[in-house]
């Protein structure tokens, strides 16, 4: 076990008393678990060669034993090594067992033959799968623990008979399984526009545009440059702007005259820190706004109709995770600031955030 955890186990396979069954467990998840899928955990416990050639019986319960206040760790791989999470215990209540208890093939109660296994299903609690974030690692741990309820002998030999609790206790030592949540494609992005029904000839006439992160409230948050966002215009992404002639929309072509030559470094910027990026957690909203003047055209007149809709767009760059992920990532950005993530060039390997047009919005000049 890594030095982090190590203070934290109880029991390994150094500690079995003497003339006890000799149990192990094993855990298994599945490799390409996500937020949205269950998270079962497998386990098996296997008797491994010890001095008895009698079956044994015991009771361990998963939900009570494995996922109670003395049950299973959870620590996150981080740059600095693993950091243990508290779990809120506050919400598990606990239904210690009878003993003893009338043995009736059912009560999470286990035979198990020498060198034989015995295996079942545990779906993590609330409490632990919202801790989990998309595209962290983390290492659950089975800390090791006492069975105090088992005898020698058979489920059939107990049936209608009393199992109580035997001295010396089992020991079932220390396990552990590395569990990382995959990362489901891409996070979802919504864009709704909001401007006035009527806007004055000469005003800026802002349209507000309010970009929505929808996941789950467990979901991982995200962070992405925002510069997509703003006055960008390529032949399928960014605003349109259209005029109503008679019974038709007509666009509104831009003014691609200007353009500008540069010479100079592209500059690094932290993504955390730099206006050009924004964080969000499930739910949350970034907004920002874009003025009309300078998409009028030259000709316009009181009583024109406009409608104005973001077509959609690619985010150049975007990750999993918040401010405390990322306070130490940097990429580079050209040297007028307003343009594509330079570096990386790929957004990291991760797949492409397409975002989807927007609703449309009218407004009447006055």
């Amino acid at each position: 076990m890594d030095q982090e955890i190590a203070p934290f186990l109880l029991f390994t396979e150094n500690d079995y008393p003497p003339d006890t069954p000799h149990l192990r467990m094993e855990l298994a998840l599945k490799p390409d678990l996500t937020e949205d899928s269950d998270c079962n955990l497998n386990v098996t416990i296997q008797r491994t060669r010890d001095m008895h050639e009698e079956q044994c019986i015991f009771h361990w319960n998963g939900r009570e034993d494995g996922c109670g206040p003395l049950g299973f760790l959870l620590f996150r791989h981080t740059e600095n090594g693993l950091r243990k999470i508290n779990i809120d215990m506050d919400s598990h209540l606990s239904k210690p067992l009878q003993t003893p208890f009338v043995v009736d093939g059912f009560n999470y109660t286990f035979e198990v033959a020498p060198e034989g296994n015995v295996g079942f299903l545990i779906t993590l609690p609330k409490r632990y799968r919202k801790e989990l974030k998309t595209g962290a690692k983390y290492e659950l741990v089975w800390p090791g623990g006492e069975i105090a309820i088992w005898d020698w002998g058979t489920i059939n030999q107990y049936l209608g008979h009393e199992l109580g609790i035997k001295s010396p206790k089992i020991c079932l030592p220390a396990a552990r399984v590395t569990l990382e949540f995959t990362e489901p494609g891409t996070p979802k992005l919504s864009v709704v526009l909001e401007c006035e029904k009527t806007i004055p000839q000469y005003s800026k006439g802002p349209v507000r545009i309010s970009v929505t992160y929808e996941a789950a409230p467990e979901s991982s948050p995200i962070i992405f440059h925002t510069a997509p966002f703003g006055s960008w215009y390529g032949p399928r992404e960014g605003f349109r702007l259209y005029r109503r002639r008679g019974d038709l929309w007509e666009t509104v072509e831009e003014d691609d005259s200007c353009y500008m030559i540069v010479d100079e470094p592209d500059i690094a910027v932290n993504v955390v820190q730099d206006e050009n990026f924004a964080g969000l957690q499930p739910g949350q909203t970034w907004t920002t706004s874009e003025r009309l003047d300078g998409h009028l055209p030259d000709d316009v007149t009181a009583g024109d109709l406009f409608r104005y809709v973001f077509k959609g767009v690619e985010v150049d760059w975007w990750d999993w995770g918040g401010n405390t992920e990322h306070k130490n990532t940097t990429v580079k950005l050209p040297c007028f600031i307003n343009g594509r993530v330079v570096e990386p060039n790929d957004n990291g390997g991760r797949q492409k955030l397409i975002v989807p047009a927007s609703n449309s919005v009218e407004f009447t000049i006055v």
